[in-house]
């Protein structure tokens, strides 16, 4: 179930949200900002939908600190209607914008669109890849990775624990015949390791003899 974080000082908004949008997905609602980031630092939170006006830390703040250092997807809900604020707030990093009042119907078809998008990453202890945007956070913190390690580590995310064969691997990623590339592989996977390497997970694994696997 998507985790939902509603951040609206308006008790009848946040009433009306918590209506509709449960129990589809698991809500969690605070009326002040700075209530807010905490939440978004320590918690897996799926989508945000965020009012700007906001007592204790603003709207953009809130949007400006996440950009920081997640893509968590954010859905903008404020009676705000000026189109150049708009602008900027999307040019921040807002994903969605509504203004109130709001229809209901469009409100949960926005949702759906922006946890849609969400649907297809792939999360492994610790771990949260998207296919589609090239993104990878380790413990909500972004990996900037070039093309062919995503691509290796997609793979490995795709089926974890399972052991590959490097002749196999490389062929998948590379789309082409595993002759003399075992440097190369090699060199893109010790990348890999050390990339992602925590005290608490090693993630790539060797398995002597046979191949590597995730985790």
């Amino acid at each position: 179930m998507a985790t939902i974080l509603i951040v609206e000082d308006n008790p009848d908004i946040q009433a009306l949200l918590k209506d509709v949008l449960t129990p589809e997905y698991d809500l969690q609602q605070v009326t002040d900002g700075s209530q807010a980031l905490p939440l978004l630092r320590d918690s897996q939170v799926d989508l945000v939908i965020l009012d700007l006006m906001l007592p204790g830390v603003s709207g953009e703040s809130i949007l400006t600190t996440l950009r920081r250092s997640a893509a968590t997807p954010v859905l903008v809900l404020t009676a705000i209607q000026d189109k150049a604020h708009i602008a900027a707030v999307l040019e921040a990093g807002a994903n969605d914008y509504l203004t109130k009042p709001f229809d209901i119907d469009e409100l949960i078809a926005r949702v759906h669109v922006q946890l849609r998008t969400i649907e297809t990453a792939l999360s492994v202890a610790g771990l949260r890849l998207d296919p589609q945007t090239y993104a990878l956070t380790s413990d909500g913190q972004p990996v900037a990775l070039p093309k062919k390690e995503f691509e290796l580590l997609t793979v490995l995310m795709q089926h974890p624990h399972q052991v590959f064969q490097k002749a196999a691997l490389y062929q998948q990623v590379w789309q082409e015949p595993y002759l003399n590339a075992e440097n190369t592989l090699n060199v893109h996977l010790s990348h890999l390791r050390n990339k992602l390497s925590t005290p608490q997970h090693s993630y790539i694994t060797a398995v002597w003899g046979i191949g590597v696997r995730l985790l």
